[in-house]
C-alpha cells in the first residue's frame, strides 16, 4: 500500500522569520532615530543662525540710534543757548515698530546731576556744601565727603576726615586711594566711610564728570535743587520746579530772580542753564533678541570726559526674551 501524502508544504522556520521581523523593526527604528537627530539638529542650527542674524540686527539698530541722538543734540546745541526738559529731546521715545521688533529710547541730561568730581579739584565750599545737603537730605554718605575728595584729588595729603594710601593699606584687603576722576560714580563704593546703601540712595542725583562741569538747572530734579540752598523747604522747591515747567531759565541770573520766597542761593557757583553732556540710552529687539546701550553724548566733538560711559557706547550683551525676563 503507497502511503498518503500531506496535503501541507514544507513547514516554515518559524526562529528564522521572527528573527528576520525583529531585524527589519530595529532597521526601521534605527533609520527613524536617525533622521529624528538630523532634523533636530538642523532646527538647533536654523534657530542659532536666525537668532545671531537678530543680535546683529539689534546691535545695529542701537548704535544707529544712539548716532541719531547724537546728531539732535549737536543740531539743537548750534541753535540754541539754553537747554531745558521742554525741548524735544527731553521727551522719551515711545517703542517704534519695526519689521520682526521694535526700537526705543531716551536722552537725559548728564549736567542735571551734582559733579562728584568737583570735591577733588579746585572748587569753592559752594560745591562741597551742595553734596554734603544732598547727601544729607537723601541719606548719602555724609561722613565721608573727605574721604571721598582724598580718592579723587591727585595729593597724598589726608584731609580731616580723609584717607590716603596708609589707611587702605591698613584693611584687610590692602589697596591705595584713587587720587584721580571717578570714571563711574559706583567706584565711590570702595571709598572708606562709603556704604553700598548709602551710595544708591544718591546715585541717581551724582554723575562724574569734567571737573568744573555746570549744573543745568532748567533740568535738575528738585532732589538736586534743593541741595543748592540752605534750609530750602519742600513747597518753595515745589514751587520753583513749577515757575520752570512755565517758563524754562534763560539764564543763571533768571533763576535767581525767580527763586520763591524762602529760597536763597548760598552761590552761583557752577550753574548753568545749558548743557554739554548727555546720556543716551537705546533699546531694540529684534524677534526674541534685545540689545540695549548706553552712551555719552559731548555736545562738542573731542570734549574732554570724566564718566567712561560718556566716553563711548557700551553694549550690553543680547539676551533672548526669556533670559531678559529672569534678568
Amino acid at each position: 500500500m503507497t502511503p498518503r501524502r500531506s496535503a501541507r508544504g514544507p513547514a516554515p522556520a518559524g526562529p528564522a522569520r521572527g528573527a528576520a521581523v525583529i531585524l527589519a523593526m530595529l532597521l526601521a527604528a534605527l533609520a527613524a532615530a536617525i533622521a529624528v537627530t538630523l532634523f533636530s539638529d538642523q532646527q538647533r542650527w536654523t534657530r542659532a543662525v536666525l537668532q545671531r542674524r537678530d543680535q546683529v540686527q539689534a546691535q545695529a539698530l542701537v548704535i544707529a540710534g544712539v548716532q541719531w541722538a547724537q546728531q539732535i543734540l549737536h543740531a539743537d546745541g548750534r541753535v540754541k543757548p539754553v537747554d531745558h526738559l521742554g525741548e524735544a529731546w527731553a521727551a522719551a521715545l515711545p517703542p517704534i515698530p519695526l519689521e520682526n521688533g521694535e526700537i526705543r529710547g531716551a536722552i537725559s541730561d548728564a549736567t542735571a546731576r551734582l559733579n562728584v568730581n568737583a570735591l577733588g579739584g579746585a572748587a569753592d565750599d559752594v560745591e562741597r556744601e551742595r553734596i554734603e545737603r544732598l547727601f544729607a537730605q537723601r541719606g548719602g554718605p555724609v561722613n565721608a565727603v573727605d574721604a571721598i575728595a582724598d580718592w579723587i584729588d591727585a595729593d597724598a595729603v589726608v584731609r580731616p576726615g580723609g584717607a590716603e594710601d596708609a589707611a587702605y593699606g591698613e584693611q584687610p584687603v590692602p589697596g591705595l586711594a584713587a587720587n584721580a576722576p571717578v570714571v563711574r560714580v559706583a567706584e565711590l563704593s570702595a571709598v572708606l566711610g562709603v556704604s553700598l546703601p548709602s551710595l544708591t540712595a544718591v546715585s541717581p542725583f551724582l554723575a562724574a564728570l569734567p571737573a568744573g562741569t555746570p549744573l543745568n538747572v532748567n533740568t535738575a530734579p528738585p532732589e538736586v535743587l534743593a541741595a543748592l540752598f540752605k534750609d530750602a523747604r519742600s513747597d518753595a522747591v515745589a514751587a520753583l520746579v513749577a515757575a520752570r515747567a512755565q517758563r524754562a531759565f534763560s539764564s543763571v541770573a533768571d533763576f535767581r530772580s525767580r527763586l520763591p520766597a524762602g529760597l536763597t542761593l548760598s552761590g552761583e557757583t557752577s550753574l548753568a542753564v545749558r548743557s554739554d553732556f548727555f546720556y543716551v540710552s537705546v533699546e531694540a529687539r529684534q524677534g526674541t533678541t534685545i540689545a540695549r546701550a548706553r552712551a555719552g553724548a559731548p555736545r562738542r566733538p573731542r570734549q574732554g570726559l570724566a564718566d567712561d560711559r560718556l566716553a563711548g557706547r557700551r553694549m550690553t550683551p543680547a539676551p533672548t526674551r526669556a533670559e531678559h525676563q529672569v534678568n
